[in-house]
């Protein structure tokens, strides 16, 4: 079970930071000291650097453990090591090895500065992330919201039928983005009115899953429905994932499942833990060896046909069934190590960002994050003509002379080409502390309820730490507004569940 931290506990946890940051900038100071002519570690001269940085990064994580309250879902330490330990952390080492070689590793100028100055840029915006979320600001602000939110709860039993509608209505926006070409390895042709509306409807898939998942685990007399609901939302995850076509897909499908047990209240140990990383890597691996084959049988984007979008998914399926299984293994291999690591990507923003701003705005890109915050809040349908806001493509285009795919900016990335370095920790410390406002009233609330668990998901998970920075708060609030109707249209299915009874 996650215990109710303190006021001190968010002290401690900023000192403990701070401590591993001041301590990581003596070690970095003494190593370039040591080391100025690079001939120390040699090609291996990033280690050190993902050894501070790593520090930095799982402060919270090491914390959190020896406070005997660690929680996987916790936001600073979901995004630690779900992302940005991994991709940018353990991303460096990858490269330092060789086992990642992507074509835009030219485009970083000093590849010795470069690199490490993206990692100290790293370890300084997630030292921001942890000061908004430990703020006495935030934390009074939380503890004023959680007065303010209803005081309602659920039982399991009454939330079945909404969940169910959720998991139709949730189907059928994923069918209908399918079709436009706004899910799977593919990319519309042209921008819609409604097309960011289904976007943002996704969401009601993954809040359908997590609520009947959670129903499941906090319900003790379970009857056969529970099972037949169970059984179907696990038989759908190979389904979805083979459609998609996403390297991803197979490991997030499984995170809502285990987020719903931890939050049912089931007492979780040392080694289920460890079991959720080692499956979670597991359906990393898989997803990376399908994912790769998909795209290479595919060939690109383009939007084809949804019977032929499946043929390609059926002959993938074929084409790995005949591989001999030891290269299926070492392409895998090759594969997920080249989508984990996204070091590469952000340091060609560091490289370059100062180099190309006079070039930003003629693909749409100068003060992105500005214009978006103007842009995001109003509806296409209301404005046709409004340019898409923090174009992937675009950024592509300009930074990576490739416009065909969508390349890793990160957070860090977008501020530093925004604002510069001292726009790093300012703009995560905003971030750090939306995170403080949802855990502390949505998960740490004096007053738990179900609905909350609900709601905490999917507004943990709408921030990304692969796209852009511009996008995230309108993106919350988008999100906000799809969870709480949705949430009213839950609890108004239990209503009429209990008139029946």
């Amino acid at each position: 079970m996650v215990k109710r931290k303190t006021v001190k506990d968010g002290h401690q946890l900023l000192l403990a930071s701070v401590t591993a940051w001041l301590t990581c900038l003596v070690l970095s100071f003494t190593f370039l000291w040591i080391d100025l002519d690079g001939e120390v570690f040699g090609d291996f001269y990033l280690l050190p650097w993902c050894f501070l940085a790593g520090v930095v990064v799982l402060s919270p994580v090491f914390y959190y453990f020896y406070k005997g309250s660690f929680d996987p879902f916790h936001p600073l330490i979901f995004g630690s090591l779900f992302y940005i330990f991994p991709a940018l952390v353990l991303g460096g080492v990858i490269l330092s090895f060789g086992w990642s070689d992507p074509f835009y590793l030219a485009f970083i100028e000093d590849q010795k500065k470069n690199l490490p100055l993206s990692l100290i840029y790293v370890a300084l915006g997630y030292i921001g992330l942890i000061i908004g979320f430990a703020s006495p600001i935030s934390r009074k602000a939380a503890r004023l919201l959680d007065e303010k939110l209803p005081k309602i709860d659920w039982k399991p039993s009454e939330t079945l039928l909404g969940g169910i509608g959720l998991i139709i209505a949730g189907f059928g926006v994923n069918i209908l983005s399918f079709l436009r070409g706004l899910l799977g390895y593919q990319k519309a042709e042209n921008v819609e009115i409604f097309d960011g509306l289904l976007i943002f409807l996704q969401v009601l898939l993954t809040e359908g899953v997590f609520l009947l998942w959670l129903a499941f685990f906090s319900e003790k007399n379970k009857t056969a429905v529970y099972y037949l609901i169970a059984a179907f939302l696990i038989v759908v995850i190979p389904i979805r994932t083979v459609l998609i076509g996403s390297r991803s897909a197979l490991m997030l499908s499984l995170l809502p499942i285990a987020a719903a047990y931890f939050y049912a209240g089931k007492k979780v140990k040392i080694i289920q833990i460890v079991i959720l990383g080692v499956v979670l890597s597991i359906a990393a691996f898989l997803g990376a060896i399908y994912g790769t084959s998909f795209r290479n049988i595919k060939g690109s984007e383009a939007r084809i046909e949804a019977g032929d979008y499946i043929g390609q998914a059926a002959a993938t399926i074929e084409y790995l069934s005949k591989q001999d299984l030891d290269l299926v293994l070492e392409d895998g291999a090759r594969a997920l190590a080249e989508r984990i690591e996204n070091l590469s990507s952000l340091a060609v923003v560091v490289s370059n960002y100062e180099k190309l701003a006079p070039y930003e705005a003629a693909y749409g890109l100068e003060n992105n994050i500005f214009n978006d915050l103007l842009y995001s809040f109003v509806p296409r349908f209301l404005y046709p003509e409004k340019p898409n806001t923090s174009d992937a493509r675009a950024y592509s285009d300009l930074y990576f002379n490739y416009g065909e795919n969508s390349f890793t900016i990160t957070p860090f990335g977008d501020l530093l080409r925004n604002f510069g370095p001292l726009g790093i920790p300012l703009g995560m410390i905003l971030v750090g502390a939306y995170f403080r406002l949802i855990y502390s009233t949505l998960i740490e609330t004096k007053y738990p309820a179900m609905w909350k668990k609900v709601a905490y998901y999917p507004l943990l998970t709408v921030v990304s730490y692969e796209s852009f920075y511009a996008t995230i708060f309108p993106s919350i609030i988008r999100t906000l507004l799809v969870v709480v109707i949705s949430l009213w249209f839950v609890n108004l299915s239990g209503k009429l569940f209990q008139r029946k009874r």
